[in-house]
């Protein structure tokens, strides 16, 4: 029986819009883990094996992800606009001194081993901010929120490479960093944009056309990068760590209630707003499973990490889509 919007309360309109909403919402993350499972069946049916899953990854990171920030950034220069890019870095490092404090308490919460201490903050701290993020955000904000992303991964990469090996390492041996670390091609590009951007520079057609394409490749391709990175970990173990479950709900519901509760203090741009606490949100980063095995911090309990926040969060991701509103 049909029921008008004229019989209902106001709360129960709004409980009946906001459920609706996380319907949309879930919809829209369903899509994206659809190619995250593509990547997952042609891994394990072996029509993409190691090598060439890491070839993908290279060609991600060194060409379509610089393609796509270089062209979400060819935008006119406004004032109101470098005033949103320096609110956002503001915002990142609020958001990095709140996830430093969570993740220095989280393998106490846990009772973790002490050989476990730094892969669990390290995947506390550090979210998927590039494969997960880009595509989710560009999803939930619409392709300008690309711009803001690439500022708000400034910090992540420069602190990943400093404050994240120290934290891999659990603060034995000091601080292993190079500055050649920081001359990739995804944090490169960044400054290229930014550079466009302040100087209204407009790329030439043929070559803005072929960034666009290749802009449009990135979310489908990095889901299915993720999707074959998944495949290849032993799925029997990653299931019966029970202290994933938990970390997993501290990396996708905790820091991001956290973020939120303290950045709508002072920000109350929602675009702004939406994409710190969306960023916070998301599961675990990625290249956690690389730089654990290179600094022999537990990769096994790193790849667990990454493959359950990276499937919870089709449950976390659409609530922080309407909470967000």
């Amino acid at each position: 029986m049909f029921v008008s919007s004229d019989t209902l309360t106001y709360s129960q309109q709004l409980c009946i819009r906001e459920v609706m909403d996380y319907f949309v919402a879930l919809n829209q993350i369903l899509v994206l883990f659809l190619l995250t499972g593509v990547g997952f069946f042609c891994r394990r049916a072996g029509i993409l094996n190691q090598n060439s899953v890491s070839s993908l990854s290279k060609f991600l990171l060194n060409i379509c992800i610089p393609a796509m920030i270089i062209y979400s950034m060819q935008i006119p220069f406004s004032q109101s606009i470098a005033e949103k890019s320096g609110m956002l870095i503001f915002a990142a490092l609020c958001y990095y001194v709140i996830a430093f404090a969570v993740c220095f308490v989280t393998p106490y919460i846990l009772r973790c081993k002490k050989e476990e201490y730094g892969v669990f903050r390290f995947m506390t701290m550090f979210s998927n901010s590039m494969f997960m993020g880009f595509p989710i955000l560009s999803m939930f904000f619409g392709p300008e929120a690309i711009f803001y992303a690439a500022i708000f991964n400034i910090p992540f990469t420069l602190l990943t490479y400093s404050v994240g090996i120290w934290i891999l390492r659990s603060g034995e041996g000091g601080i292993s960093f190079s500055w050649k670390l920081l001359l990739n091609a995804a944090f490169l590009s960044t400054f290229v944009g930014i550079l466009f951007f302040v100087t209204s520079f407009s790329i030439p057609d043929p070559f803005y056309g072929a960034l666009g394409l290749l802009s449009d490749i990135t979310t489908p391709m990095s889901l299915v990068v993720t999707g074959g990175f998944l495949a290849s970990l032993e799925t029997k173990a990653i299931f019966s760590n029970v202290r994933q479950y938990f970390a997993a709900g501290i990396r996708l519901l905790i820091i991001p209630a956290i973020t939120f509760a303290v950045c709508s203090l002072f920000i109350t741009d929602p675009l702004i707003l939406g994409i710190t606490v969306v960023t916070a949100g998301m599961p675990a980063a990625v290249n956690t499973v690389i730089l654990a095995e290179e600094h022999g911090a537990r990769p096994d309990i790193a790849a667990q990490g990454v493959f359950i926040s990276t499937l919870l969060c089709i449950l976390t991701i659409p609530l922080l889509a309407v909470f967000i509103g």
